[in-house]
């Protein structure tokens, strides 16, 4: 790294402070030949300190800034921003981003190896963003703005990453930042909405149940699909608002069947991995499906595959509790997972959903058809139900139900709709 006389040092890294970093920064970037910043951090840092105390954690921003500053032949300049957050002038020999990326992730590599030898017990992941500067480039905080941008698309992710910042990333950051605001302001004006989607006996060709969905109303009157809000929402932990908001407005609306004298039938919502593990929450729920006055067994859970990676023998303890009290429990996405199997073992379920991508490649073939025939009769026998999701067309309905399936959902009959139409369409038409 270039010595620079007359600057002033980080007392922990020994790094030139921030200001007098960018006040080097063009004059040094503008000598190099591809000049690239990297900003560095510690995934578990704040992890790191409270299991190793604080001391050990100055030790190790003073071994990380010599790893990746002082003895990286490529680093020219370099500083601590704040906390764990270093940021690095580096001189690539190539523009190739590729390249500068594993050259980063060997050296983030090697600093784990090195200090887990040292600090056995906890593992160090690092998060990398970089990006090239160009000599168009003329604000500082810009230039680590991005590299920022970069390393947010690392951070869930819990192994060492390098990433480079792009346009196409800083525009998705940007959105997601805009999600938790406009869903906080949703729950506040009541835009948080019940869509429900019809699910059909194939025998009957008639209505036997529905899955609870949400839907978002925006300030201007659009509606917004879960793809939208629902994995950010995963992310912040703020899932369970959507969850708790979607179970109260379906009890809410049972609640006004029941008044109408319409004749209830089991309706499905999501749970997610968070609601298991919130302390709380599902007595809450529970609760007030009580209040409102609906029978239990016409509430079933919804769960998926990435309800239980973590947390497994909490988690089935919770699904036997509920069940137990009299709520039914449906695994969903059967076949879009490699340990499909495996989880339906372990966890007390009622109905087995077949995910529409698993169902579509059965159908293409003979032994296709025979293995989703076998998987279906082999689930009726221990006392599954089944369900296709994703019918589309005539076709696909006669050849899951030639295969044992006499439940489906998806567009062939309805799509989603909000609760009002679902009841005028199918409950008040049908009295």
């Amino acid at each position: 790294m270039v010595q620079l006389s007359g600057v002033r040092k980080d007392n922990i890294t020994h790094l030139p402070i921030l200001e007098d970093f960018q006040k080097h920064f063009f004059i040094t970037a503008g000598r190099l030949r591809y000049p690239v910043v990297v900003g560095i951090n510690i995934k578990n840092f704040k992890y790191f300190n409270q299991t190793c105390g604080f001391e050990n954690g100055n030790l190790l921003l003073e071994r990380m800034a010599d790893h990746f500053c002082f003895t990286n032949p490529d680093c020219r300049l370099a500083s601590r921003i704040y906390g764990d957050h270093m940021i690095v002038l580096a001189e690539a020999y190539t523009p190739d981003e590729i390249v500068i990326q594993e050259e980063f992730l060997i050296m983030c590599r090697d600093f784990s190896k090195i200090m887990n030898r040292e600090f056995p017990q906890i593992h160090i992941y690092m998060n990398c963003g970089a990006c090239f500067i160009s000599k168009q480039d003329r604000q500082i905080d810009r230039i680590i703005d991005r590299v920022r941008y970069a390393q947010k698309e690392n951070k869930d992710d819990y192994k060492s990453n390098v990433t480079f910042y792009t346009k196409e990333l800083e525009q998705k950051i940007l959105c997601e930042s805009r999600i938790i605001p406009m869903f906080e302001q949703a729950l506040e004006d009541n835009r948080i909405l019940l869509y429900l989607q019809p699910k059909f006996s194939i025998d009957e060709q008639k209505l036997a149940g529905a899955e609870a969905l949400a839907r978002i109303r925006d300030t201007d009157g659009d509606i917004l699909t879960p793809g939208y809000f629902v994995p950010l929402l995963e992310k912040s932990g703020m899932i369970m608002e959507l969850d708790r908001r979607i179970i109260h407005l379906l009890a809410d609306t049972m609640k006004e069947w029941m008044a109408q004298g319409i004749e209830l039938f089991a309706v499905s919502v999501n749970l997610s991995r968070l609601d298991f593990t919130k302390e709380g929450f599902l007595d809450e729920v529970i609760a007030y499906i009580d209040r409102a006055g609906v029978p239990r067994r016409f509430i079933e859970f919804e769960l998926t595959e990435t309800v239980f990676c973590e947390n497994l023998d909490v988690i089935i303890r919770q699904i036997e509790r509920l069940r137990t009290l009299g709520f039914r429990i449906s695994m969903d996405d059967f076949g879009s997972g490699y340990n499909s199997l495996d989880v339906i073992g372990m966890v007390p379920a009622d109905v087995i959903k077949f995910d529409r991508s698993f169902v579509l490649h059965s159908l293409k073939s003979k032994t296709g058809q025979e293995v989703m025939r076998s998987l279906m009769e082999m689930f009726q026998r221990i006392d599954f139900e089944v369900l296709c999701e994703g019918i589309e067309t005539k076709d696909e309905e006669e050849l899951v139900y030639a295969c044992g399936c006499n439940q489906i959902q998806g567009y062939l009959h309805d799509k989603p709709m909000d609760a009002p139409a679902f009841t005028e369409k199918y409950l008040r038409s049908a009295q």
